[in-house]
């Protein structure tokens, strides 16, 4: 007995008519009869009373519809299933933030394509405070991003840490400086960052800036890293950015280290702790492979 011997009987039992049957499974009416036939026999018992005017279902044949169409209906979600893991299995979508771009992905990505060379890899630029979502809604397998996470659906690991550097433009007074204290920057005009765009920067680089009573003058907030080192470079003020910035230097800003003492903002990677990807477990075990920074 075959899959096609029970789409045929279901069809002819929810048709009642030979014919029709026929036309709806396009094929003809003489196979669609041998093939009734053939299951009949290997059921042992007659499924359907045949007469030229009409076709009825026998007792047998009503029992034997019903477990037709579940074996009908589980094949499909077998099918379904399969397709859905194979998916899973070659499909990885990595959203990620500059920082991810410049100090992870560069290391990982290459050899992540060595031991899934079969996978579709897809990255994705994508802003701190989207990425739960995303990640929540299944829209991306892997995020790396900033704090906070507030979901308990996702795990997450440090990746990455980094101190804060003043960006300023590079004829400024300030720049002759080696090193720059908080104090420094106390009436100074002063690019924030976004709050909604930017994740746990604006809270870490307030509560410093608080604490250290340096009170810079906000002239303007930036929803990214870009649009800060532009504004910067235009020299409408100076800002405080993690230390990857540096990568994009320009002729027009040049950098500056704080203490020590200045706090490290954190790279995470997360994920949705039922997203049992075998690609996903792979780019979580490369990325613990790293050096810890």
């Amino acid at each position: 007995m075959e899959l096609r011997h029970l789409r045929y009987f279901v069809a002819v039992a929810e048709e009642l008519n030979f014919t029709r049957a026929a036309e709806k499974l396009h094929t003809s009416q003489p196979s669609l009869s041998s093939q009734i036939k053939d299951l009949e026999g290997c059921v042992g018992a007659p499924l359907l009373i045949r007469n030229n005017r009409q076709v009825s279902l026998t007792r047998a044949g009503e029992v034997f519809l019903h477990q037709a169409i579940n074996i009908l209906e589980l094949s499909e979600q077998a099918k379904q299933l399969a397709r859905k893991a194979m998916e899973q299995q070659v499909r990885l979508i990595i959203g990620f933030v500059p920082c991810a771009e410049v100090n992870i992905l560069p290391d990982v990505l290459p050899q992540l394509r060595l031991r899934l060379p079969a996978s579709s890899i897809e990255l994705v630029s994508i802003i701190t405070t989207q990425q739960e979502d995303k990640l929540l809604k299944g829209e991306i397998d892997v995020g790396f991003m900033r704090r906070p996470i507030i979901s308990n659906q996702l795990n997450y690991r440090v990746v990455y840490r980094e101190p804060l550097v003043v960006v300023m433009p590079i004829d400024h007074p300030l720049s002759k400086e080696s090193q720059l204290e908080p104090q420094h920057l106390d009436g100074e005009n002063f690019i924030s960052t976004d709050p909604t765009h930017s994740g746990a920067l604006h809270q870490m680089v307030t509560a410093y800036l608080a604490e250290s009573h340096s009170k810079p003058k906000i002239v303007q907030a930036a929803t990214n890293i870009l649009v800060t080192m532009n504004l910067v470079g235009m020299g409408l003020g100076l800002s405080i950015v993690p230390r990857y910035v540096s990568h994009f230097q320009s002729s027009n800003v040049v950098f500056r280290p704080l203490p020590a003492s200045a706090p490290q903002i954190e790279l995470l990677m997360a994920w949705h702790r039922e997203n049992s990807s075998p690609a996903l477990a792979q780019m979580i075990d490369l990325v613990e492979e790293q050096p810890e920074v």
